[in-house]
């Protein structure tokens, strides 16, 4: 059964809660837009799923120090959106307060969300309040998706094969990985020693976009926490191509594992990206 749009929202707020990047993006589209009005430091146009976290970071860091009495005076709902009326009135120990009333419009397509507006009873008080109100940087460094980046001197269509193909895979990935296909749905499972020690990596295709876009949840048999992994592929000039490695949800997995660290996860990817796969297309 389909989950209702209010449903998803909660889904949301619960993976939002638990640094869970691919709970999120089960709910959220990557290509979510999200709109904040008015004229301040927090106000406009948030495109893509990374701009619409770090703007929800920095809304629970003023939220968590606001100590706000909300209300929800009404939610509404049918099959494309849900509107949520709400009374917000903050208790700041330093004077800078706010007694508004807020409405949000959600906007849904394809089971996921992909809009977001906040609409202001009143625009210039909550202008006043976010222009005063201090601002944190981001407040769930967790959240900050590692990213890698590489430009080969070949096709798409070549750069596509060699990340999707189970054959060409193994010559620069892993040469002992399972069967692969590009396919949602398609899961895999394979063993990996490394610093004497095993780790059986469990795969499962989550996303594929023909020469555009291929992810895939990763997570290790016998310890907590889940990645999700994208691979996307950009046309450049000269028959090259970008490749742009995201890999979200890494604090998921246990911080007393230095094989589990960011740092870690970054010399992996900077290894198999821009050197073994680097190779393998350019030699």
């Amino acid at each position: 059964m389909d989950k209702t749009n209010e449903q998803l929202i909660d889904q949301f707020f619960k993976a939002y809660a638990n640094h869970d990047m691919v709970g999120i993006e089960k709910v959220m589209s990557r290509n979510v837009v999200w709109t904040f009005l008015g004229q301040h430091k927090l106000a406009g146009v948030k495109k893509g799923i990374n701009e619409v976290i770090d703007f929800f970071d920095k809304m629970g860091s003023i939220m968590a120090d606001s100590k706000p009495d909300i209300d929800k005076l009404i939610v509404a709902s049918n099959n494309n959106y849900v509107i949520e009326c709400q009374h917000i009135k903050t208790n700041r120990e330093d004077g800078i307060n706010i007694d508004h009333f807020v409405t949000v419009l959600w906007t849904f397509g394809n089971g996921k969300i992909i809009f977001g507006r906040h609409f202001f009873a009143d625009p210039k008080a909550a202008d006043i309040y976010f222009n005063t109100v201090p601002v944190k940087s981001t407040l769930l460094i967790g959240f900050v998706p590692l990213e890698v980046e590489q430009t080969f001197h070949a096709s798409v269509s070549q750069v596509w094969t060699a990340i999707t193909d189970e054959t060409q895979m193994k010559r620069w990935y892993f040469d002992g990985m399972g069967s692969f296909e590009p396919k949602v749905g398609f899961e895999t499972e394979f063993n990996v020693r490394s610093n004497g020690k095993d780790y059986f990596h469990l795969w499962k295709v989550t996303g594929v976009e023909y020469e555009k876009r291929i992810a895939y949840t990763w997570k290790y048999a016998g310890y907590s926490g889940e990645a999700l992994v994208s691979f996307e592929l950009t046309k450049q000039q000269g028959n090259q191509t970008l490749l742009r490695l995201i890999t979200s949800g890494i604090e998921t997995f246990p911080p007393d594992n230095p094989d589990f660290s960011r740092e870690s996860w970054r010399e992996g990817w900077t290894y198999f990206i821009c050197k073994q796969l680097k190779d393998f297309l350019e030699e």
